[in-house]
Formats: C-alpha cells, structure tokens, sequence
C-alpha cells in the first residue's frame, strides 16, 4: 500500500476525526488536544466575558497558536521559516513566509490549519520558485523548440489556448504530492495534522460522488482534470477514461519519492499533459460561461505561470465551507428536483439553488448525477484548484490586531488558567485565566490592553506625568548605588591560612623543625565566600497603592534592581500584579539576568497603579518563572502589598478567608521549591499596625504566616536595610 492511500476518502481509522476502533481519541483540539485544551476547559469560564475581553483573549490565544505553529514548522522543515497572521494588504508571493489563518482559535480549525501551515512550508524548503517565475521559459527548455510549438498547435486545434496556465495546474497536483510525500516518511509524528488538512480539503463525499458515477468520463479536459487531481482518491477509476491509465503510469503516485525536484515534476507534468491534449475531443466547447463545463480550456490566451501558483496565500476573506450541512458535507442525496441548501463557511454563505422559474430536472439514469448534484461538484472542484494553485480563502486579522499581536508575542505573554480548585465565599470554582507577560516591552507598554500605563501613554500630559515618576526613578538609582556599594564585599573571597596543623599541605617555613620533633608544619587554607542569590520582588499595582505608597515603593524596587546590578553573585526579578477589565494580570518587568538596568530608567517612570488585589491567583500563574533553591544558589520571593487580596470577575469572589487560604496555600508551594519568602505589609504612615485590631492586616498574616511583616514604605531605607541584612549575612565556604 502506497502512503498516499492514508489519505483516501474512506480510510476513518486512519484520521483524527474518525470513530473506528483503531482512531485515536483526541480532545476538541485534536491532535494538540494535550496543550491546546487548556483553552477551552470551561466554556462557563468565558460566558460572561465583554466583547472587548473576549478579543483580548482571543489575542493571546491567537499569539500561542501561531508561535505553536511556528515551532512545528520549524521542526519539520530544518528552517526558520516565517509564519504569519493573514493581514489585508499584505501578500506573500515570494516563496519565504507561511500564512495562517484567524480562525484557528477555533478547536476544529487548529489541526488543518497546522497541516496546511506544514505543506506551506514544505513547499518553500523543496518547491524551486525560482523555476515556477519562469515556467515558461522551463517548459521550452525541457520539451524544445519545436515539440513546443507542435503542442501549442496541437492544443489549439482541441480548443485550448492556455497551455501554460494547464501545465501549472497539472504540475501543482504533481508537486503536492511530491512534497506531502517528503514530509509525510521524514516526519511521522506530524503525519495526523497532513490527515486533517487532507479531510478538510480534498475527503468530500461531493467529490467521491462524482468520482464513484458515470459522470466525467468523457473525453474531455474537464473530466481529465477532475480525475487527475482525485487520482488519489479511493474511488478513482483509472479506467474511466482513455489515456487514464497512461497518465496514472506517468505520475506513479506509489513511486512519487523518485521525484526529487520541482524541474523532474515538471517534466511529469509535461507528459501528463500531452497525454490529456491528445485523448481529449477537438473543439468541445463550454457549458457555461465559466469555462467550467464541458470545455476544454479555462479562459482565453496564454498564462504564464508565476511564484504565486503553488501554495501561496494572497485572498481575502474567510474560508469557503462549500454546500451542505454545518460540517460541511455536501447532500448529494437529492435529485435535483429541490432547492440546495445554504452551505455557510467564514466568509458568508454561498448557495446553489434552481431558480423559481427552472423546470424540473429529468430522473437521472444509473451512474448519473443530477444537474444540482454537478453544480455542487463543480463548486468543490474549484475549491480544490485552489488549494492546488495556494489561493486558499483566509480569514485575516486587521493591520490593528497585528501589532497587537507582534506586541503580544514579543513580550512572551500567555493566559494561564489558575485556581481551579479555589473554593471561596460563594462555593467551588473551576478556574479563572490570568493573563502572564514574561517580559514588558515598550511596545507592550503602549497598547490599550496593558494596564499599568496606557492611559499616561494615551494622555496629551504624557511627559508631565513621566517626569514625576521618573524623580522616584532617579532617587532609586541614588540609594541603589550607595546600598551597592556596601554589598560589594558579596562578590568578594576572603582567604584565611591556618599555619602548624597535623595534617594539609607542607609549610616549607617549617621542614627544618621536624629533625627536633616537631610535627606541626602542615597547613589549611580555608576560602569564605557568599553563594549566588537570586531575588524575585512581586509588587501589589492595585489602586490603593496610589501615591506616596506607590512613588516610594517605586523608590525601593528601583534601588534594589540598582544594588543588585553592582553585585556580580546577585540576579533579581521584579514582577507587578494587577487586573486588566475581569482579568488577573502578572507582569515580569525586568530580569537581570537577560535585561540590562537602563530599562529600569527608561520604562519604570511610567508604571503604575490601577485595579485590584488578585494575589495568589497571580503568584500562582508566574510560579513556573520562579528560580528554586538549590545547592548553588539561595532564592528569595519578596512580597510588597497594602493589603488584603480581593478579586471580583468573571464570577469569581476571590477575598476574605477563602482568597486568604488560596494565597497561603501559594506561598507554600513557593516555600516548597527551596525559596525563602518575605512579604512586606506596607502603609503610609508612622502608625504601628496592629494585626489583631485590623482585619486587612489580619488576613494579610493568614496569607503570608511568619513571612510577614509591618513596614512604614514611607521610610525608604527600611526595606533598603532589611535586604542589605539579609544578603550579607551568612558567608558559606567553599
């Protein structure tokens, strides 16, 4: 058996749609189902969501597919081939970029849609583009001259006046199926999306009713055609017409893998050609007015063939689902006596119908189609021409949605779904997504979606507002360098010898004593040094920590980013929380590990405070992020807050005890990965806190256990000082 043959009409057991015993079970994400379902765990999740959150969401779940997509491209090609959104305006003829879709959102449009992304990209590593610019300057190199000139005398006297717009067709079909071969043996584990893309666009019960009836056997092109591109179809006949037997020889679908080039299938379709030229009738002429009847040519004139003919995406709109039912299936049952029904895909509806006016078809004999049922036909096998010649129909993501998401992903943001086992105050919920951003840009920072700035960056007093923050910002960077200068000694070795011990290495000061006795003339050196630490500071950005408490916290945060940037054995992470519409929202704003600390300077003057307090449901979402304890370094999670965590969204009451519990349970895990955690209840006063008498305070301590601990923010050098104790004790020796 070929390997072509899993692709055939029929072969269920083979496809991720099929039911058979031997299919295999995948979730509403097919073959991804094991990631991708994390989406769509709880549809009553999103119910209640705006329209505004519902297209954020979409957003990074859009961003996700892609880079998903991307990385399986990548995988399979050996090439880092670009793989982008379908944006109107844009077109990508040159043979380097593979475009996607909008809809693969949609769980049934994600495994075609990464098939398809597959072949795209197949055909840009082994398709020669260069060859299909000129294809016909190729095909007068490869027949000559004159064997040239005889098929385009030989093609007119058929009724044929496009031989070049022919070949290329017959030469996409050749070379799909060269490439899906390459890619089908070189990579197996993708073979699943391949079987998708091939349901969607070429498994139709339409076509495999014309190809199982009498219909299309006639010899002319558009019954050559028709059996051509379906030759791999389990109901082909390759006896249906005359020279199908000859052309089937010539493709040789079971031996494709001999075809190592676009040039060797290209002279495939060359004799293909010739073959269809001479079997077909003289001067048939079409049906209807779209050449696609019983003619034998598609338009008038000679078309050269360019880049854009094999697999290249350049249309508008969504896809054509074709005519049938919601799955797209056509109904061929019919006879032709009643109007078709509306087949619906992303661009709209597209109907056949008998006009009001039509007289009633005659019963079609045995083996024949009605006239209704050859329009549906006729419809699908367009649809097929185009996936062969790459205009296939795309939904597309506007120029505004773009940037959106080229922000989004530059930032390496991501919904996490957490607290799926939260039970509150109202009952039991099954999660809630939290929008992760693992590293803040500029050109994040500038979209309306980001919470902590947009409104300054939107605002006519822009600068204004800059300028005040960036003071704390400067102010920040003053203590730091002096705290940094203390810490210095952290990334310093002291060495201590301890001279006239019994064992260790010979004092050569002391040979000379051991003729008298002595045997103390060995000595030890010992190297005092302090391990690497590794700071992560979460910042509360809710609204109530507006203001002094927000400017000096800010002072703090910025002081220990510039300390910590002196000290070679020092990395820290600083991450703030908030909420953007219903939504938890985490931000990893700077890392010293990979940023440099001018991006302290330039962006942290204009973050910052707005919405509420989501505490663990965002400590949970970034705890991957988080460096553990190990025996090479020491790790610390500093918590700065003003209070008690509450959330409302989404139908989710996250406070009181139930939020408290939650958050604890958070820590622990934290805790569990080796990390020490601090968190600091900050206030902007002089007043000494009294956990007992207030009960954000109190939930605070139920929160955060013996971590905790009352802070005046107010005082900047009181957290300076904490920090300045903590990493300079405990010296360890090597």
């Amino acid at each position: 058996m070929s390997w072509y043959s899993d692709f055939k009409t029929g072969t269920k057991d083979h496809l991720v749609s099929g039911k058979s015993k031997k299919s295999k079970s995948y979730g509403s994400y097919g073959k991804s189902s094991w990631w991708m379902d994390d989406w769509d765990y709880s549809p009553s999740v999103y119910s209640n969501y705006s329209q505004k959150e519902l297209s954020t969401k979409n957003l990074y779940k859009l961003a996700a597919h892609r880079r998903a997509i991307a990385n399986f491209v990548s995988i399979v090609t050996g090439q880092s081939i670009p793989v982008k959104f379908s944006t109107k305006g844009d077109s990508y003829t040159d043979g380097k970029v593979v475009t996607i879709s909008a809809n693969i959102a949609e769980p049934k449009e994600f495994d075609p849609a990464v098939g398809l992304a597959l072949h795209e990209g197949s055909h840009i590593k082994l398709s020669n583009f260069n060859l299909l610019r000129e294809l016909d300057v190729a095909i007068h190199r490869i027949v000559g001259n004159e064997e040239y000139k005889r098929l385009i005398e030989l093609s007119k006297t058929k009724g044929v006046h496009n031989l070049g717009y022919i070949v290329k067709d017959i030469l996409n079909y050749v070379e799909d199926r060269r490439i899906d071969n390459f890619i089908f043996k070189s990579a197996p584990d993708y073979r699943d999306y391949y079987r998708s893309m091939y349901d969607k666009y070429f498994n139709d019960p339409a076509i495999d009713k014309g190809m199982k009836s009498d219909e299309f056997c006639d010899e002319n092109f558009e019954s050559y055609m028709f059996r051509l591109i379906n030759l791999h179809s389990k109901f082909s006949k390759v006896n249906a017409l005359k020279a199908l037997p000859s052309i089937a020889k010539a493709i040789k679908l079971n031996e494709i893998s001999r075809l190592r080039t676009t040039e060797e299938a290209l002279v495939v379709a060359l004799e293909v050609y010739s073959l269809i030229i001479e079997a077909i009738e003289p001067m048939v002429q079409p049906q209807n007015g779209n050449g696609s009847g019983q003619g034998n040519g598609e338009g008038e004139g000679e078309q050269e063939a360019g880049e854009d003919d094999i697999d290249v995406q350049v249309d508008d709109s969504g896809d054509d689902e074709g005519e049938g039912d919601s799955d797209g299936n056509a109904d061929m049952s019919g006879d032709g006596n009643e109007p078709a029904e509306d087949g619906k895909g992303m661009s709209g509806k597209i109907t056949v119908k008998v006009g009001k006016n039509a007289k009633p078809t005659d019963a079609p004999a045995d083996g024949r189609l009605s006239q209704r049922q050859m329009d549906i036909i006729r419809k699908k096998i367009e649809k097929q021409k185009e996936f062969l010649r790459g205009n296939i129909k795309k939904s597309k993501v506007s120029q505004t949605e773009s940037k959106q998401l080229q922000s989004i992903e530059e930032a390496g943001a991501e919904m996490k779904v957490v607290a799926q086992d939260y039970y509150g105050n109202s009952g039991s919920f099954k999660g809630i997504e939290c929008v992760v951003v693992k590293k803040m840009t500029r050109t994040l920072m500038e979209q309306e979606s980001f919470p902590l700035t947009s409104k300054r960056y939107r605002s006519g007093d822009e600068d204004t507002l800059y300028d005040q923050y960036s003071k704390e910002v400067a102010e920040g960077v003053r203590i730091g360098t002096l705290l940094g200068k203390k810490m210095q000694v952290r990334g310093e070795s002291r060495e201590t010898i301890f001279n006239r011990q019994l064992v260790g290495k010979m004092d050569k000061r002391m040979v000379s004593s051991l003729g008298y006795g002595n045997e103390h003339v060995f000595f030890t050196r010992e190297i005092d040094s302090f391990k690497k630490a590794n700071l992560h500071i979460s910042v509360d950005a809710s609204g109530s920590m507006g203001g002094d408490k927000w400017r000096k916290t800010m002072i703090n945060v910025v002081a220990l980013a510039k300390a910590v940037d002196m000290i070679p054995n020092l990395n820290i992470q600083i991450s703030f929380r908030t909420t953007t519409g219903e939504l938890p929202y985490i931000v990893l704003a700077y890392d010293s590990r990979v940023d440099k600390f001018v991006k302290v300077k330039q962006l942290f003057g204009y973050l910052g405070a707005s919405g509420t307090t989501p505490e663990g449901l965002c400590f949970e979402a970034i705890m991957k992020q988080m460096v553990g304890s190990n025996s090479d370094v020491d790790s610390y999670f500093l918590n700065i807050s003003d209070g008690e965590p509450y959330f409302h969204g989404k139908g989710m009451s996250y406070q009181g005890s139930g939020a408290a519990k939650h958050t604890r349970k958070m820590m622990k895990s934290i805790e569990g990965m080796g990390i020490k955690v601090m968190s600091y209840y900050v206030t902007d006063s002089n007043y000494e806190v009294d956990e007992h008498s207030s009960s954000s305070a109190k939930l605070f301590k139920e929160c955060y256990g013996p971590a905790a601990s009352y802070i005046n923010v107010t005082n900047v050098n009181e957290v300076a000082r904490t920090m300045n104790r903590l990493f300079m004790s405990k010296p360890q020796n090597s």
